[in-house]
């Protein structure tokens, strides 16, 4: 935790930093807390990089585009603890204007890996489509389809986040996922699972309403889907996947099998 000597030396420091340095396009922002002693597995504590973050949104936020230069480099040039500071300095910025940072947040996505891209989304785009899905949530799907996969990946794992949070949302988000399914979905099918089984435990009607649907359905992938999200003995779903059992398709019957022994568990389990 910082102490309040160092919360006033490292405030001293930033703005020293942005008056001296930073119009001078000098972006080595490390300069601000290379001093401070403490460590966590050799790298300075993640609250040093963020709270320096806030003070430089204090004094930079009204001049929106002056510094997206140095917003930029920090993302693509000073490693960890740079994005570190972006994540946190944008988080704070979007909802002032997200007309500005919505376009730089997708520039920096399409270079990052799926961790980085994870913890940004996370970091910036959780909290405000929570308060404001009317706001963020369209674009938050428009990502889960994004040809780049660690942002369809990271776009599908916060949806699966959000509805934990705002069960009022499944319905849209289910129906926008159920229309991905005749696509291939490649390493982010997974994650349609991981959804699916959310809704399962959220929203059981929801679920069940799903299987309803498309337990008639004689597509591979999506019968992947449906067995690999099953969470419980139900009569009826049971009764869909005998009848893929007898599938003459590979996937299908492989997938069914392996479905049927988890709902005789799951009812062994029920009686």
């Amino acid at each position: 935790m910082l102490t309040i000597d160092w919360k006033e030396r490292l405030t001293l420091d930033t703005e020293d930093y942005l008056k001296n340095k930073l119009p001078k396009k000098d972006y080595d922002f490390e300069i601000i807390f290379i001093a401070y002693p403490e460590r966590v597995n050799g790298k300075i504590p993640s609250e040093v990089v963020t709270f320096i973050s806030g003070v430089m949104v204090k004094e930079i936020a009204r001049k929106h585009l002056d510094y997206i230069p140095f917003y930029k480099h920090l993302w693509l040039k000073k490693g960890d603890y740079g994005k570190l500071a972006f994540g946190a300095i944008i988080a704070k910025l979007m909802n002032k204007k997200p007309e500005i940072y919505i376009p730089l947040l997708e520039e920096m996505m399409g270079v990052g890996n799926t961790s980085s891209v994870n913890a940004l989304l996370d970091k910036v785009i959780l909290p405000l489509v929570r308060k404001k899905p009317e706001n963020y949530l369209e674009k938050v799907l428009q990502w889960t389809k994004s040809e780049k996969e660690e942002i369809s990946w990271a776009a599908t794992n916060l949806c699966i986040k959000l509805i934990k949070r705002r069960e009022d949302l499944i319905p849209q988000i289910l129906t926008h996922f159920q229309n991905l399914w005749v696509y291939p979905l490649g390493e982010v099918q997974s994650l349609h699972v991981l959804l699916l089984k959310a809704v399962a435990k959220l929203d059981p009607e929801s679920y069940l309403a799903v299987w309803a649907e498309f337990g008639i359905t004689r597509d591979p992938q999506i019968v992947e889907l449906l067995c690999s999200a099953i969470v419980d003995y139900d009569p009826d779903i049971k009764k869909e996947v005998e009848l893929w059992t007898k599938s003459g398709n590979a996937r299908v019957k492989k997938a069914s099998l392996s479905a049927m022994k988890v709902l005789n568990r799951k009812k062994g389990v029920k009686a």
